[in-house]
């Protein structure tokens, strides 16, 4: 359980209680600590907070677990909460899935979960108890999706195809740097993700494009890592376009 002076160091605009002084007289401030209050009114614990910036008003993604859903494969269920007070971002909560053997989360596409999406209004208690239920209702739905990738054996062609596709969704065409071994992006930091089923493939992508890490020779012939991605709204993005090319690769 995160404590107080844990929350507001590492995402300090979640107890922001005015906008940025840029915005207009139009714009409705939404309180992220009464969204997250309401969430806890119905069940919901706070498992990880983070934020693009340091600045008040920033963009910061909250997400939280309901013990009373059931996991969906080698996961757990989270809302994650996505809010801003400086336009950055529009206030949304969405379904997403936190694998249990890493620290990365996913993010469910909404073609497979319901989720919130507004400029900024009110989010009281019967639209976070209508969610919940939203998000009960749509699990089979999101463990069919994940049962049909951890079903599929891809051969060596089939993963070299989905991670040059991969390369795509992290990197603009022509911007990937030009020694790092794109293969390596497929290798795995734990001996139990040392699989070949499209689930896991999928995840150790998603963590290597995510946390980094991996080395490369930049254009001065230095020895260097790849950065892990901080950037709240582009993870959430590279994370639901990873999904949504895996599905593909799943029928």
């Amino acid at each position: 359980m995160m404590t107080i002076e844990q929350i507001k160091s590492t995402a300090p605009a979640i107890f922001s209680t005015t906008p940025s002084p840029k915005m207009s007289d139009k714009y409705v401030f939404v309180p992220t600590m009464d969204i997250l209050e309401n969430f806890q009114k119905q069940g919901w614990e706070l498992s990880s907070v983070k934020q693009t910036g340091r600045k008040v008003h920033g963009v910061h993604e909250l997400r939280l677990r309901n013990g009373e859903l059931p996991k969906v494969g080698d996961c757990l269920v989270e809302a994650i909460i996505r809010n801003s007070h400086n336009g950055m971002a529009t206030f949304s909560v969405s379904a997403g899935l936190h694998r249990l053997v890493c620290s990365n989360g996913l993010t469910v596409p909404t073609s497979l979960s319901e989720s919130f999406n507004l400029r900024h209004q009110r989010f009281d208690l019967d639209e976070v108890k209508q969610l919940t239920e939203s998000f009960a209702e749509r699990l089979p739905i999101i463990q069919t999706s994940v049962d049909r990738m951890m079903s599929k054996e891809l051969t060596t062609p089939e993963k070299i195809k989905f991670v040059k596709q991969a390369i795509n969704v992290r990197w603009k065409t022509g911007t990937v740097p030009a020694s790092l071994d794109v293969m390596a992006i497929m290798y795995p930091k734990r001996e139990e993700d040392n699989k070949n089923d499209l689930w896991t493939v999928f995840n150790v992508i998603q963590e290597n494009f995510i946390s980094g890490g991996l080395e490369y020779k930049s254009n001065r012939g230095r020895t260097t890592t790849l950065k892990g991605l901080k950037d709240i709204m582009v993870v959430n993005k590279i994370n639901t376009k990873l999904w949504e090319l895996a599905e593909q690769f799943s029928y």
